[in-house]
């Protein structure tokens, strides 16, 4: 008798048999022989095993099954039938290997878990290394606060703009949220101003016997809510623009600077120059505008220059020469994204309280 016929006898023997003793030492026999053969087998070979491997895992003991998903878990061509059994158990010590580490589990099944099991389900999920976004919404939907902070953290999960939204409202009552959220590159300016409109709401409800009138309770919110995004500690201004040379030439020619101006100064790596055109286009301090192009993010920047209504080219000009002249394509998409969906109306608002708040902070710090 052949080996290959040998192992079918047994397979059919083990399957027959109502013991669970001769179907695991068959089991591990297979998947050794699957693990041992992996790198030269086909995709029509991996199915057979799938099946074999499906076949004799159904029925055997809890402690087998937790060892064949650890042993599948990690392998980068597992059986994708046996996997995704694995992943919908629903004990959570034979799922979470797989749920945790396995590339292999289906699309299909991680929606499963993610919408129908448990929250310890929910946390193997969040540990993957990589997250699609149907996933994330369902898991930012269900899940408490330290699995949503362990979902932000981790910069290989994919968020949707639903999930940006959510998150951004849940950020405006977690602390720590916040401070991780912003962070990440894909939040663009319509999710901060979703925080900025969830914090109004929220303060609204818990304020309004504080002023009887709404006008003027919406400009107090919207005031404290630019205040409260703005952290000066993480911004760094260079040494460089904060002590440029402006000729007496450049400052007679203030009353002709333009957008273009802006974008010639730019080009000649005049970045110092060229910021004091967009304060003195903007009629704002030039500390904010240094402080706006030392930001860690783009945002502070993106809403002096939509304020002023600069041309999408102007604003990557800016970028790149921030950039040192060659800006990563990841971000200027999030950049180009970010600016469309911000208007000229909002930027301007926006805008208009800050410089309202950075005369004040002049006025107290002087004493006039």
């Amino acid at each position: 008798m052949s080996p290959i016929q040998s192992l079918v006898k047994d397979i059919e023997a083990a399957i027959d048999d109502q013991t669970s003793d001769r179907r695991v030492a068959l089991l591990h026999r297979i998947t050794n022989l699957f693990i041992e053969q992996m790198p030269d087998l086909n995709e029509e070979h991996i199915g057979v095993f799938d099946d074999v491997i499906l076949c004799l895992a159904l029925e055997i003991e809890f402690h087998a099954r937790v060892e064949l998903s650890e042993r599948l878990a990690d392998l980068d061509r597992a059986p994708r039938k046996t996997i995704n059994n694995l992943a919908l158990d629903t004990d959570i010590a034979i799922a979470r290997p797989v749920l945790e580490r396995s590339m292999c589990v289906g699309e299909d099944a991680l929606l499963t878990v993610a919408g129908e099991r448990k929250l310890e389900f929910l946390k193997a999920l969040v540990r993957r290394r990589m997250i699609s976004s149907p996933v994330t919404d369902l898991l930012i939907e269900r899940g408490d606060d330290e699995l949503i902070l362990s979902l932000v953290e981790n910069r290989q999960s994919s968020l949707s703009d639903h999930g940006l939204r959510l998150l951004a409202e849940k950020a405006v009552q977690d602390t720590r949220l916040y401070r991780v959220l912003k962070t990440r590159p894909d939040l663009a300016t319509r999710h901060i101003g979703a925080i900025l409109e969830a914090a109004k709401r929220r303060a609204k409800a818990e304020m309004r016997d504080l002023a009887a009138n709404d006008d003027t309770l919406e400009s107090a919110l919207t005031t404290g809510t630019v205040a409260v995004l703005e952290n000066p500690g993480v911004l760094a201004v260079s040494e460089a623009l904060e002590n440029a040379d402006y000729s007496m030439a450049m400052q007679e020619q203030r009353s002709t600077f333009t957008e273009q101006s802006v974008i010639d100064y730019l080009k000649l790596g005049k970045i110092g120059e060229a910021l004091a055109i967009v304060s003195h286009l903007a009629e704002m301090p030039r500390g904010t505008v240094l402080i706006a192009y030392g930001a860690a993010q783009f945002d502070p920047l993106l809403f002096i220059f939509r304020a002023l209504n600069f041309d999408w080219k102007t604003f990557e000009y800016a970028l790149s020469a921030k950039h040192g002249g060659k800006l990563p394509e990841k971000l200027r998409q999030s950049a180009h994204s970010s600016y469309h969906a911000l208007t000229n109306a909002t930027a301007t608002r926006v805008m208009r309280f800050i410089a309202t708040r950075s005369i004040i902070g002049t006025v107290n710090t002087t004493g006039e």
